[in-house]
């Protein structure tokens, strides 16, 4: 066989895709793309519906949401590219050349914001992700006192947790679960989006769902999203978390990600992933922008009333896991515009149909 190097790999295989960045894959093609390159936690939320996708079979791709501003269109990046490492920063570089508009990355790792800073862009701190090792983790420890009594919830109010298919759920009690959570929030009705995968209500290639019952009574349930390494599933990202916020009692959610934990360590799991608090932990860093690190720790400290980021961080600092910090990387687009798409494209905010760009 004649070794390529990436570049004119990437030279020849960028041909199936130049010209037509949104519609040249299949969803089988990017799942058997995430089975093959998606190792990061978050690699799943890539295969969320309405969002755009830049790539070919051969190489990869690149999932991005498009939104119009006032100073044009910006393509918000979610995740980190799906593809062979030696490819990707040739396929970012065709991203950032061939996609009209301006291009922001947030939720990436630290080896795609390096390649990134190498292709002209600045880089921030963005949160923190939360993971733990499935085959070490325990509740034991003074530091774990609440995870401990919520384990116990089997035993002290005879609840219960069941893996099921959709064909096998009350999918009304699912649906009016979901519905009366989102009403408790401050985003209200509106399902998160990008930096989260909103929830499918059905059986999906790949993901776990998990129910929790008090005698017949579903109470809350938690959907586990997968990564990979080889085409083998390492880990789980406990992506939907939702309860009867009137009935279900303290802990019931922890309970079950505990239950489905050891699940996991029964099969092998390496790890599970809580996925990333977005503006946890956010410090300078060589060659950031200062204003966009400002803005970040003001919106943590002070916008709890859009999105309850000091309450999420707290929830997953108490398992006590790897933490891991996930940056964003900007071109020279002002720091207010960079916040606006931000909380816009994630829905924090409410996006007005106009603005949604396909």
């Amino acid at each position: 066989m004649t070794y390529l190097p990436p570049r004119e790999l990437f030279s020849r295989s960028v041909v199936s895709f130049s010209g037509n960045p949104d519609h040249s894959l299949t969803d089988d093609q990017c799942q058997q793309l995430v089975a093959r390159y998606g190792s990061q936690s978050s690699a799943y939320f890539n295969l969320q519906a309405g969002v755009s996708r830049f790539g070919s079979a051969d190489v990869g791709f690149v999932a991005y949401f498009p939104i119009r501003t006032i100073a044009g269109r910006f393509n918000l990046v979610f995740a980190n590219p799906v593809c062979e490492p030696a490819m990707r920063y040739w396929l970012l570089r065709a991203f950032l050349n061939e996609v009209p508009g301006r291009h922001m990355f947030m939720g990436i790792d630290a080896s795609v914001a390096r390649d990134l800073e190498k292709a002209g862009l600045r880089i921030n701190e963005f949160g923190t992700e939360f993971a733990v090792d499935v085959g070490n983790f325990s509740v034991a420890g003074k530091s774990k006192k609440q995870l401990r009594h919520a384990s116990n919830l089997g035993k002290r109010e005879g609840v219960t947790v069941q893996e099921q298919t959709w064909e096998t759920v009350d999918r009304a009690r699912v649906e009016s679960i979901s519905e009366q959570w989102r009403g408790h929030k401050a985003v209200g009705c509106r399902e998160l989006r990008l930096l989260t995968r909103p929830p499918v209500m059905d059986n999906e290639w790949g993901v776990r769902k998990f129910y929790a019952y008090q005698g017949d009574r579903m109470l809350g349930y938690v959907f586990f999203d997968p990564y990979f390494e080889n085409g083998e599933v390492v880990g789980y990202t406990a992506n939907i978390l939702r309860q009867d916020m009137e009935n279900a009692p303290t802990g019931l959610l922890d309970f079950i990600i505990i239950e489905a934990i050891n699940r996991f360590r029964e099969e092998g799991i390496r790890e599970l992933s809580l996925g990333i608090s977005p503006l946890h932990g956010v410090e300078a860093m060589e060659g950031d922008r200062p204003l966009i690190r400002r803005i970040a720790q003001l919106v943590y400290e002070r916008g709890n009333s859009l999105y309850a980021f000091k309450a999420l961080s707290y929830h997953k600092t108490r398992y006590r896991g790897r933490e891991t910090k996930w940056y964003l990387a900007t071109d020279q687009s002002s720091a207010l515009s960079v916040a606006w798409s931000i909380l816009r494209g994630t829905g924090i905010m409410p996006l007005a149909p106009a603005l949604a760009s396909s």
